[in-house]
């Protein structure tokens, strides 16, 4: 089965250059010991999961992990969203590929069941 990819290469250049340049800015504010107050955080953040969503990347998870992992102090000065984002554009042209078995397993393994016992609400339809 082959799958076409859901982000183009112009599209995967266009926006691992915007989230680049954003990581390369947070590196220089912390070289200078200065902070940047989340302000980059709410400049990336938003663009990257509207846009993974709106184009129903399976894979969007990995970039929410890695913008996450942007507040924890000192972590966030690495360019996590970089890599994030060009993790989920890997797994969206190589769906067989290491990274989206990865992500497979770690769905798979993070699941949540319902444990014996849990109430579960149950949807009747209206007549």
């Amino acid at each position: 089965m082959n799958q076409q990819p859901k982000i183009s290469l112009p599209e995967a250049f266009l926006l691992t250059a915007y989230i680049a340049l954003t990581d390369v800015v947070g590196i220089v504010l912390v070289l200078f010991a200065l902070d940047d107050f989340f302000i980059i955080d709410a400049m990336t953040f938003p663009v990257t999961q509207i846009y993974f969503r709106m184009k129903g990347v399976s894979k969007a998870g990995l970039d929410l992990t890695m913008n996450l992992a942007e507040v924890i102090p000192y972590v966030g000065a690495l360019p996590l969203r970089t890599i994030g984002v060009i993790m989920v554009i890997w797994a969206d042209h190589h769906p067989a590929g290491v990274v989206a078995q990865v992500t497979q397993k770690a769905a798979q393994v993070t699941s949540i069941k319902n444990p014996k016992g849990a109430l579960v609400a149950k949807t009747s339809a209206v007549k």
